[in-house]
């Protein structure tokens, strides 16, 4: 075994064997003899068939050429080339016994004769090249994979995360079901060949191949320059460069110009990169757990681009128009689609976001640096085209696909861990963004996310927001208006807010003869103020009908897509259907210039939808149907109304000033919440409080207790990162409490809710079909024990609908009175015993002065239940009366301060004789027990 050289002697070494120094496209005059004895001084060695074969020693030259000098003398001993008279795709082993590609513990590299392939990635890019070139191509390529792969092996090149994270190369257990070394992108054209999907040291030597010897070192015109991999593969370009550079054997070469890349960047105009969270809405629970997106942002060039025409990165699972039943959800679970990222515009997301969906999106800026920012855009368009992923909703969804695409642009080996191993939420993973310290392109180092204060909002908390300020308008135009006048604009917006769409159309027709009626009763000194007025109440009553039409035009596409399901009809929009498409049209760069490749889901729902055949709609959906064509009646009678107004009377009101005051209003609100809000949201919280139990029977106990929770937001909850405050979400919260006493402590009692949600949201009057619009909701299923019980298990199921009292902006402030029922079952080691009854409750917050997070809670309940096998019903009653504080922040980390004082009874009423006696104690029989803690909460 000869001594290995250091990396920079190679090129002198190289000079000294007699190799051409570049390209190795000059015929070399000398013998075929003294070229293989050069060979073996380089330490490449042809025996045999090899040797003779005048062909394969050019090839050879040729490859080890196409490296950098110092690459050529590479580690590992003496490098044997065995060339085979069989043939085999490409000229190349497979690792199999019959067609070895090594052997001799990497001393010997086996080629054979060159066979067409059918691998299509690998073929792909050589369709202008003739066979022999092909032949000549993989010829020289495999003399790069060889010299890599020592390489590779001597220095570890393939498991430096910077090139792991590129392509998401997991270690066997390093994730959950994870047995062997694999990636997280799953696509073959992600790799150079097939053999590139084995391990990351395959990935990276075979993308090596692709690299150093690309088509064009062929013949330049076989491929354009969009086409070559220096413009397709910018990340695993510039991770295998600096691998190369950090171990001393060379420079990186220089990108070049990009056209279309270039274009489509517009690097000098990049302003910076946003984090995009689509929030639930508060009604909708299955949208609870939000939506992550990128969107990146330029400045104004020479070219103007309206907002509707702004890029967004979606991170989406690619489902297609499956049917959303049990399957969907399986499969959503099982990995049966692929998250794809898709590139689509502000305009689509407008629509099927804030409109169809009516869900607000909230805006995070990145700190990135401007390398970080560049990277960021080449990531995108790298993974637009071969980046597939395997989707399952609780672990790789929008949140870990948006880490993936993050962790392979960050510079100094930062990387931003799943907030779970088990679960990765979209809040959380906000919060893990928002750990990482960082310093940006400009000013101090801070969070690696912010906050931006301005919200992209949904037209259903747009209309919300403007049927508040209508409201006051309307209280404003008091004393300044004659009261007759006033008094008919009041009865028409009572009007205006009646459910039935043609009694609104009705109303706007009436509308500009009435606010002319009241402006023209003003005053000439407040006239003025009265036309602004009317015009903003015109202007947000228009806003808070786009809103139902929007939500009926939600309601309307889910209707057809079921009318369009119930055919059993093949359809081009499945989900195997969409990836097959979209792979095919990001193949060839060429073809993809010529094509708007736009893979927008609404789109290819009402392409579908115009030309697939549909069942007749059932009496329920027709009455939707009907519903949602008078709204827009209304609606189209509203933008009548406002625009003869604007037109007329209300002329003179600078209507671009009063949008521009609108705007600012809302950021003002927005950056007021923002400031007193809590950063973190809701997920994996722990609480361990310290307290003092005192039960009916013996004496006062101390009892420590932990409480976790996998995800706990309380409705009222200011939250930067959570959910709408109107909303509450808990998930796998449990409490485990204590007895401290020599030796093992005592379990007292356990409390695990498996899952709970409850929301105070409501429909705007004008929204709501049936009561139910009118109230908020809850459900909840949970576990307890308490060895003080009889029966000390209990399994708890139950539901509520919640009627709201009373209600603060953000719900900082809120009464709520529960009416609902539960089911249970009660269990020992000994007996078994269901139980049912009603359940009342009552829910109440007050915000306190300072943090968001400040604030008096209460809540209390009482339920009859009846057991099987008793003869009467047992009464349980609970209350228990909480005060947060937000202490600040000590360092990382933030205090939250929480004393609390419970009590609960269990037991049953006395009979009537007994309820006669004088003594309050004798009306009832069963235990109570009461508490107090002090709890304390580090984030």
């Amino acid at each position: 075994m000869e001594d290995e050289a250091s990396p920079r002697d190679g090129a002198r070494v190289t000079e000294q064997a007699g190799l051409p120094s570049r390209g190795g496209t000059t015929e070399d005059t000398r013998p075929l003899k003294e070229r293989v004895s050069a060979l073996e001084r380089a330490g490449v060695l042809l025996r045999g068939a090899a040797a003779s074969d005048e062909t394969l020693v050019r090839e050879v030259e040729a490859g080890l050429s196409a490296l950098p000098p110092a690459m050529r003398r590479f580690p590992g001993g003496p490098l044997e080339f065995v060339l085979h008279p069989e043939p085999a795709p490409l000229g190349l082993g497979d690792g199999t016994a019959a067609r070895p590609d090594w052997s001799e513990e990497r001393a010997r590299f086996h080629l054979y004769q060159y066979a067409l392939s059918s691998e299509r990635r690998a073929t792909l890019r050589l369709s202008r090249l003739t066979d022999e070139e092909s032949a000549r191509l993989w010829r020289r390529r495999a003399v790069v994979h060889a010299v890599v792969q020592r390489w590779d092996d001597a220095y570890q090149w393939s498991r430096t995360v910077n090139w792991r994270r590129l392509s998401g190369w997991m270690k066997p257990f390093e994730r959950p079901l994870v047995w062997k070394e694999e990636a997280r992108l799953h696509y073959a054209g992600a790799f150079s060949r097939a053999l590139g999907q084995k391990s990351a040291s395959q990935d990276l030597v075979t993308f090596a191949e692709e690299y150093f010897v690309p088509v064009e070192s062929l013949r330049e015109d076989a491929l354009s320059v969009d086409e070559q991999v220096r413009c397709q593969e910018f990340s695993k370009s510039r991770a295998l460069t600096e691998l190369v550079e950090a171990t001393g054997l060379g420079a990186p070469r220089s990108r070049g110009d990009c056209p279309a890349f270039d274009a489509w960047a517009e690097l000098d105009l990049l302003s910076h990169v946003e984090v995009l969270l689509v929030a639930a809405t508060g009604r909708q629970p299955e949208s609870l757990f939000g939506h992550l997106l990128l969107r990146p942002v330029w400045n104004e060039g020479a070219q103007v681009r309206g907002p509707s025409f702004e890029r967004v990165v979606q991170l989406v699972a690619l489902t297609g128009l499956e049917p959303r039943g049990l399957g969907y959800v399986v499969k959503g679970m099982t990995g049966s689609y692929d998250t794809v990222f898709l590139t689509g515009t502000m305009g689509d997301l407008t629509h099927e976001s804030l409109e169809l969906e009516q869900r607000t999106i909230r805006r995070f800026r990145l700190r990135l640096t401007r390398g970080e920012e560049a990277r960021m855009l080449e990531r995108i368009w790298e993974l637009e085209r071969r980046g597939y992923m395997g989707y399952y909703f609780f672990t790789d969804n929008c949140a870990s696909a948006l880490l993936f695409l993050l962790n392979g642009v960050l510079e100094h080996g930062r990387q931003v861990s799943p907030p779970g191993a088990l679960w990765v939420l979209p809040t959380a993973t906000l919060d893990a963004l928002a750990k990482l310290e960082v310093l940006g392109k400009q000013g101090p180092a801070g969070p690696l996310l912010e906050l931006i204060p301005d919200a992209f909002e949904s037209t259903g908390d747009r209309a919300v927001r403007a049927d508040a300020i209508r409201r006051e308008t309307l209280e404003s135009l008091t004393g300044l208006v004659d009261t007759s006048a006033l008094t008919r604009l009041l009865r028409l917006h009572a009007r205006l807010q009646s459910p039935e769409p043609d009694t609104r159309r009705e109303a706007y027709g009436e509308l500009p003869e009435t606010v002319s009626g009241v402006l023209a009763s003003a005053s000439p000194k407040a006239r003025a103020s009265v036309r602004e007025t009317l015009h903003a109440y015109v202007a947000h009553a228009v806003r808070v009908e786009r809103a139902a039409l929007d939500r009926l035009e939600g309601e309307r596409l889910r209707i057809e897509r079921q009318r369009l399901l119930a055919v059993k009809t093949p359809l081009k929009g499945s989900a195997e259907a969409g990836i097959r498409e979209r792979q095919r049209v990001f193949e060839r760069e060429d073809a993809l210039q010529r094509k708007l490749a736009v893979l927008d889901r609404t789109a290819l729902f009402q392409e579908a939808l115009a030309r697939a055949p549909r069942r007749p709609p059932t009496p329920k959906e027709l009455k939707v149907l009907v519903r949602a064509e008078r709204t827009e009646a209304a609606f189209v009678r509203a933008t009548e109304a406002q625009g003869e107004l604007n037109d007329g009377v209300l002329a003179e009101v600078d209507a671009v000033a009063f949008l521009g005051a609108d705007r600012r209003r809302k950021v003002e609100a927005e950056k007021r919440w923002a400031a007193s809000a809590l950063r973190e949201s809701g997920a994996a919280r722990t609480v361990v409080s310290v307290g003092m139990d005192f039960p009916d029977v013996g004496a006062a106990r101390p009892v420590v207790s932990v409480r976790t929770a996998g995800m706990a937001e309380a409705l009222g909850d200011s939250r930067l990162h959570g959910f709408q405050s109107s909303s509450e979400l808990r998930v796998l919260d449990g409490e485990l409490s204590l007895e401290p006493r020599w030796g093992p402590p005592r379990v007292v009692s356990t409390d695990m809710t498996l899952v709970g949600y409850r929301t105070l949201q409501r429909e705007l009057p004008q929204f709501r079909e049936s009561a139910w619009d009118s109230l908020g909701w809850g459900a909840e299923a949970r576990v307890a024990s308490d060895a003080a019980r009889a029966l000390p298990y209990r399994a708890t199921v139950q539901a509520e609908a919640l009627v709201v009292v009373d209600a603060g902006a953000r719900f900082s402030r809120f009464t709520a009175v529960g009416v609902g029922g539960l089911a249970r079952m009660h269990w020992s080691e000994h007996a078994l015993t269901p139980a049912a009854g009603p359940r009342l409750s009552l829910t109440h917050r007050t915000g306190l002065p300072g943090s968001g997070a400040n604030a008096v809670r209460l809540e209390a309940a009482y339920a009859p239940t009846w057991r099987m096998g008793d003869a009467r019903l047992t009464h349980e009653a609970g209350a228990w009366l909480q005060v947060e504080w937000w202490l600040g922040r000590a360092g990382p980390f933030g205090v939250l301060l929480t004393p609390r004082a419970q009590v609960r009874w269990e037991g049953s009423l006395a009979p009537q004789s007994l309820r006669e006696s004088r003594s309050p104690s004798s009306w009832w029989s069963g235990t109570m027990d009461r508490r107090l803690a002090l709890g304390l909460e580090l984030r």
